[in-house]
């Protein structure tokens, strides 16, 4: 079934190819989203019909028609919004099964490891035979090397609550498949793709955005406490670390470092 689904939807994890190895660990996953107790959305158990009249009824008789627009403005800007960002994670998983089909060609006409090889070094070995590419060491990838330890990072309240947990830092896909039930998720942004974790997760803390960003939306749409606009989060927490995620005051406190 998981490859029936891979072979018309493509890998639902951005920026991962649907190699075995993956497989294997996106079915170790969903095996434990399955055993967990995730939530579910907040307006699940409420009528589409009467949250629409309420929105509806909102309005002066004479402003229906505004009303009306206003809705069907907003349903189609949240559907563009979120569509593009699915469409750019299918192609990202494009470009990663190219690059990785590359790394085989390359490493059959190269003796050194092609693990660290660019998207861009490739198109110029397989365009050119005389090309020798350039593999740039791992440490150079390495983010921001952090030598404070924050105990107090603010940011913008997005989803009101509190929470209390570990944190899991999330910056490459790999790190999805560690993710367990409980855990406070710590990101850059969460993409559309990799929203199936949420229910899981007990807070979310991100880099990028404020109020309507995606991940945003999510966290109030399952009632998790959210701070957003979290300047360098993904480097100031460490995986392991117990935080607390305060959504009405858009603070993260770092209680202790990871044992």
């Amino acid at each position: 079934m998981l490859n029936d689904f891979l072979e018309k939807f493509g890998n639902p994890i951005w920026g991962l190819d649907s190699s075995k190895k993956f497989k294997n660990s996106i079915i170790k996953l969903l095996g434990q989203m399955a055993k967990s107790r995730r939530k579910k959305p907040i307006t699940s158990s409420k009528s589409y019909k009467k949250l629409e009249d309420r929105f509806i009824n909102s309005f002066l008789p004479k402003e229906k028609d505004y009303a009306l627009e206003l809705l069907d403005l907003a349903r189609v800007s949240y559907k563009l919004r979120d569509d593009d960002n699915i469409y750019l994670g299918k192609i990202e998983g494009q470009l990663y099964s190219v690059l990785s089909e590359s790394k085989k060609r390359l490493g059959q006409r190269f003796e050194f490891d092609m693990k660290n090889l660019n998207i861009e070094e490739a198109i110029l070995a397989l365009n050119n035979p005389d090309y020798k590419p350039v593999i740039k060491n791992k440490d150079q990838f390495k983010g921001m090397k952090v030598k404070v330890k924050p105990r107090q990072l603010t940011g913008q309240p997005a989803g009101q609550g509190l929470a209390v947990g570990k944190a899991r830092v999330i910056k490459n896909p790999e790190d999805l498949f560690k993710f367990q039930t409980g855990e406070i998720l710590v990101c850059d942004a969460i993409d559309p793709n990799i929203t199936f974790v949420v229910p899981m997760a007990s807070g979310i803390v991100e880099r990028r955005g404020g109020m309507l960003i995606h991940g945003a939306i999510i966290a109030r749409e399952y009632g998790l406490p959210c701070v957003t606009g979290v300047s360098d989060a993904v480097d100031l927490i460490k995986n392991g670390q117990e935080i607390v995620v305060d959504g009405y005051l858009g603070i993260v406190i770092i209680l202790q470092d990871k044992p």
